[in-house]
């Protein structure tokens, strides 16, 4: 049997839950499986967590598993699978995903159901109040606006985007139950555009692109009157856009303008390098607003957005009319910033985008521009090449990269070559590198003149829509930040003065911070460095800093079980105690075996009295006898905390981690190998997230009623003072309390350190306890108890920076 590819309207659709996965449990109904290729793209991946929250299992693989994407994959609970679950009701694929891709090649043969992204967009879109937005360059950039006015204007709106925000703590795709509205990029690359019937249809712009698939302008044109001419509700355009105008004469809907003289009017009354003040008007409510972007292509996008944000809210926008939209990556990203050299990376890819940033550039910027350029596609490299020639002659110099091929075939006039022979005559300063390390070397050069004080200042901007922005923007930057720790002056203090610029002022950062103060013990030294990441993104950032300074890293709990010395600790210690990394969610379960188990998705910084009380309230039992450990989730999973019997790896799934290389890791509770007090996986690492299954479901004041019981417990038989918790493990079939009690040893004490009288495993800390003598008594007891009974205890304590 044949699979079948395409077919999506006509098919028969079943009913969408109408509750959110991340909200409430819905395991009377097995969820709807789907399998998706590519899920780590910019296309598939934000549609795999939009479906995740209607309801669907969702799985999939990419052979890109190191896209930032992932980290938000992994959130929503989408698995990855190489293999196809012989239940999966659809196969979703991005359109680079072809016949001849082995995983492909083994749905169709299975007779799997097979739709494209837009496909499969399409009918997911047709159950909700479709907001279109096309066109040719800025989708991402307007959808993202948009769903961010409408939220600031009251209306939850759910969506879909093509990209992801620059705040790592916004996901690129969102499914509410809250109104019908559904936000989503409408792509018209591979003629999927042709699915879609929206309520409301932003086109942002029109130019002739993607000639592998349009052979002519006209059928570009012919595949978004179509679009218009299905659009229920009303469309919007820009005003004086002389195609789009054209293309929507005669419609059966409003066609609304936006812009100068148009239905929804602006000007600028001023316009700065972060900023953009607008008087407004028309079908605006009056007035003068101020939006956080800059440009006029950027202005256009946001001014489109809020008109259909007035349109949809009845004529209401917020406040602050771009709400919380923190900008989309690769646009316009600042990878580096020195005295007088920035770097930015930008996914401009046609030359109509190339010259609104290269001229935008031009205005923001009085030194030297330098660009790297990666052209995408061979077939739009030889549509345009005169185009790109042009547009690249805004800069002082311009490197061409190979093309960036995209799963195209080589043609004839088609590569970086084809581009640099379409220069005009007495045009200088651009040129061919036959690859990345050809054009590095040329910014070595540069980054050399500037240190030197040779060179001006000097911005260099990677442009393309490939893979420039991980590899020789990487590797560039990289280069700049180690040129910059090897130089005489930059010590620890330049890592520093680093950080605070590339943080901002709101950061949590500083110097010399009390360490020992934020322990349980409460003994200890300075913290060189101290932050708190507000996100993944400020975590990356510390942590790339910390490598190229070669300063230590440390990662701070609820501060238990740690012996700060006192003289401090040289590094850098982080503490994820920001809401980003405290926030605990519902899921269902989607392993097979256990299907009536519910889990709870958490993060690693939340304390692990609050995560029980979470659970309780939920009626999830089986997570009580963490109740009273003072430390928080990351913690426990690091030390594979326990009590009562239980381990926290007993209720594990799954744990996703990073390294101090700034590796990102998943495992399942399978892969991984837990040991009494130790998980050899989490050495060195940065618990991030974890998802837990619940043991059973019980009534919330039973489980309250447990865990008062155990906190009793605890209270009785703990010591009320200054401590670490406890100092040894328990070595096999024996108790360390038990073994130092019999040998007379509770009530031992050394300076203001004290073996307690109410657990002999405790060591308590007086006001004037230093660390030196916890040291010295935890190195004493463990000495006796050797000689006695021939048994060496393990510390339980971490000696920051140091091995017992």
């Amino acid at each position: 049997m044949q699979g079948r590819e395409g077919s999506c309207l006509g098919a028969t659709m079943n009913t969408t839950p109408t509750e959110s996965a991340f909200d409430e449990l819905n395991l009377s109904v097995a969820p709807r499986k789907a399998w998706l290729l590519g899920v780590c793209g910019m296309g598939v991946g934000p549609l795999a967590i939009y479906m995740r929250g209607e309801g669907w299992d969702v799985s999939g693989w990419d052979d890109g598993a190191d896209s930032p994407m992932r980290v938000f994959l992994t959130q929503a609970g989408v698995r990855f699978e190489e293999r196809l679950p012989a239940d999966a009701a659809i196969v979703g694929r991005s359109s680079a995903v072809k016949p001849g891709n082995p995983l492909y090649d083994a749905a169709l043969e299975n007779g799997s159901r097979i739709l494209r992204r837009g496909e499969l967009l399409a009918e997911r879109a047709a159950e909700k109040q479709l907001i279109a937005v096309c066109g040719s360059h800025g989708k991402t950039t307007t959808s993202g606006m948009l769903a961010q006015t409408l939220a600031a204007a009251g209306t939850d709106a759910g969506y879909v985007l093509g990209g992801l925000y620059r705040d790592p703590a916004m996901p690129p795709a969102h499914y509410s139950t809250a109104t019908p509205w559904l936000v989503a990029e409408v792509d018209e690359s591979d003629g999927t555009i042709r699915h879609f019937s929206p309520e409301i249809t932003i086109a942002v712009n029109l130019d002739w692109d993607h000639p592998d698939y349009y052979k002519t302008e006209a059928d570009l044109e012919r595949i978004f009157r179509e679009l218009f001419e299905r659009t229920r509700r009303a469309i919007f355009i820009p005003a004086g856009n002389a195609r789009l105008l054209r293309l929507t004469r005669d419609l059966n809907v409003p066609v609304f303008t936006v812009g100068a003289g148009g239905d929804f009017s602006y000007s600028v009354v001023r316009a700065r390098a972060n900023e953009t003040q607008l008087e407004i008007g028309g079908k605006f409510s009056a007035g003068t607003i101020v939006l956080p972007t800059a440009g006029t292509f950027n202005t256009q996008n946001a001014m489109l957005a809020l008109a259909a944000t007035a349109f949809v809210c009845d004529g209401k926008i917020g406040v602050s009319p771009l709400g919380k939209f923190p900008g989309m990556c690769r646009r316009q990203d600042i990878l580096y910033s020195g005295d007088r050299l920035k770097v930015i990376a930008d996914y401009a890819h046609h030359p109509t985008e190339i010259s609104a940033l290269l001229r935008l550039l031009r205005e923001t910027h009085l030194g030297r521009l330098v660009v790297v350029f990666q052209p995408h596609r061979y077939s739009r490299t030889r549509q345009y090449a005169a185009e790109f020639a042009n547009a690249l002659a805004i800069a002082d110099e311009a490197m061409i990269l190979p093309v960036y091929s995209a799963g195209e075939a080589k043609i004839s006039g088609g590569e970086a070559a084809d581009i640099l022979a379409a220069v005009t005559a007495g045009t200088r300063g651009i040129r061919t590198c036959e690859n990345a390390a050809g054009c590095l070397a040329r910014l070595r050069e540069v980054a050399t003149e500037i240190a030197e004080g040779k060179g001006e200042e000097t911005l260099v901007a990677f442009v393309g829509a490939g893979d420039i922005d991980r590899i020789a923007a990487a590797v560039f930057v990289r280069e700049l930040w180690l040129r910059e720790a090897g130089r005489p002056r930059e010590t620890s203090e330049g890592f520093g003065e680093r950080m605070k610029k590339l943080l901002g002022d709101k950061a949590v950062f500083c110097a010399e911070k009390n360490f020992g103060a934020l322990t349980t013990l409460g003994v200890g030294g300075n913290a060189a460095w101290y932050a708190e990441p507000e996100d993944l993104n400020e975590l990356l950032i510390l942590l790339r800093g910390a490598r190229v300074y070669e300063l230590p890293v440390f990662v701070l709990g609820r501060g238990s079980n740690l012996l700060v010395p006192d003289e401090g600790f040289p590094g850098l210690v982080v503490r994820l105690c920001r809401p980003n990394w405290t926030r605990v969610m519902r899921v269902r379960a989607s392993d097979n075996e256990v299907p009536e188990r519910a889990c709870l998705r958490a993060g690693a910084g939340i304390k692990l009295k609050e995560f029980c009380a979470f659970a309780a309230r939920e009626g999830m039992g089986g997570f009580e006898f963490l109740e009273g450990i003072p430390g928080t989730l990351g913690g426990a999973l690091r030390m594979n905390a326990g009590a009562h019997g239980s381990t926290i790896f007993d209720r594990v799934v799954s744990v996703e981690w990073l390294m101090p290389d700034g590796s990102l890791h998943e495992a399942t509770r399978e892969q991984m190998h837990p040991t009494y007090r130790d998980c050899p996986e989490l050495h060195g690492a940065i618990v991030l997230s974890v998802l837990l299954r619940c043991e059973a479901a019980r009534e919330a004041d039973e489980i309250f009623s447990v865990m008062r019981t155990l906190a009793e417990v605890r209270r009785t038989s703990q010591p009320r003072e200054r401590s670490a918790g406890c100092t040894f493990k328990n070595p096999p079939g024996d108790s360390a309390g038990r073994l130092i009690d019999s040998l007379g040893l509770k009530g031992s004490s050394q300076g203001g350190a004290t073996v307690s009288s109410v657990h002999a495993n405790f060591i308590t800390a007086a006001a004037s306890a230093r660390a030196e003598d916890v040291e010295a008594l935890v190195r004493r007891v463990r000495g006796i108890v050797k000689a006695e009974t021939g048994i060496t205890l393990a510390p339980e304590i971490i000696f920051v920076g140091k091995d017992w």
